[in-house]
């Protein structure tokens, strides 16, 4: 298998419990050194500008999950602010700058992410599935404030629905996410900003691509080894194409023209399968999946 050629296989699948449910395994004990620094850094700059909005402070990813690799993993982390506050009014002028130079502080990683989440965002109406909820239910570990994780949804993975759901997160957004990647290197080439973007939108092809065959294998992960592992039970002729985003992931191309050709081809092949798939389990293209409900 054409994989990429400086690949570290780590990963693993999400486990279930007795009952079906997904088992979260991201833990405090599996933050460990060098990534511990990074993490506090997040976490104090998080205090520094809005400690008077926040909830509670997570991190999510293979940081969170002991299976981070250095020089290859990013640091991702998620804010939840207090249910009462307005998320238009928190500042937030300072995160892109913050990220930029923790990174530049941290060669352990290769990008740190710090996001804010509006309180509502988890506390939801249960017929619609919730990314935000997701993530911190199966995704996340609390490192400052009160975990808000045990009072979230669960889920069920043993129900062929939620995985739609989950699924549908990815596909959903793969054609405007590609159509943001096509216009932002096009508005600018420099080496700094193609390589970020090619990087970015690879991961998630990856995603997209594991998503069209998560229903049917009925397994979950975000680990780009067994992504692209199950990818290629289901389209075993898109070796190349599969193989060559994992290759941008890991050594993203500075090149406009050459990630552009590859969003014009492997990425227009993969739209088009998972337009095929909305047209399967979410013809009316919710963006945040609703669950069927028998009638009352």
């Amino acid at each position: 298998m054409l994989m990429g050629r400086n690949m570290a296989t780590k990963g693993r699948i999400w486990e279930v419990n007795e009952r079906g449910f997904l088992i979260s395994d991201a833990k405090l004990e599996h933050i460990q050194p060098p990534f511990k620094a990074v993490v506090d850094d997040v976490v104090e700059a998080y205090l520094k500008h809005i400690k008077q909005d926040l909830h509670s402070i997570y991190i999510t990813g293979s940081v969170a999950r002991g299976l981070a690799v250095e020089g290859q993993s990013d640091l991702d982390a998620i804010a939840v602010l207090e249910y009462y506050t307005d998320p238009e009014l928190v500042m937030q002028d300072w995160v892109t700058r913050t990220e930029a130079e923790i990174l530049a502080k941290h060669d352990c990683v290769s990008d740190v992410q710090m996001d804010i989440y509006p309180h509502g965002w988890l506390l939801h109406d249960e017929s619609e599935f919730s990314i935000s909820a997701f993530i911190l239910k199966t995704h996340a570990v609390c490192v400052w404030g009160i975990d808000m994780s045990p009072d979230l949804t669960t889920y069920k993975f043993s129900d062929k629905e939620t995985r739609i759901a989950i699924a549908n997160d990815d596909i959903i957004q793969l054609e405007p996410d590609i159509d943001e990647a096509i216009e932002a290197i096009e508005a600018n080439n420099s080496p700094d900003n193609v390589r970020y973007w090619c990087k970015r939108i690879c991961k998630n092809i990856i995603h997209s691509a594991f998503g069209l065959v998560m229903v049917a294998e009925a397994v979950h992960t975000r680990d780009i080894d067994i992504s692209v592992s199950y990818f290629l039970k289901g389209y075993p002729d898109q070796e190349r194409g599969i193989s060559q985003a994992v290759d941008f992931v890991l050594s993203p191309t500075e090149s406009a023209s050459e990630i552009l050709d590859y969003l014009d081809t492997f990425g227009a092949w993969l739209i088009a399968e998972c337009n095929r798939w909305l047209d399967e389990h979410n013809p009316e293209c919710d963006i945040e999946y609703q669950f069927e409900r028998d009638d009352e």
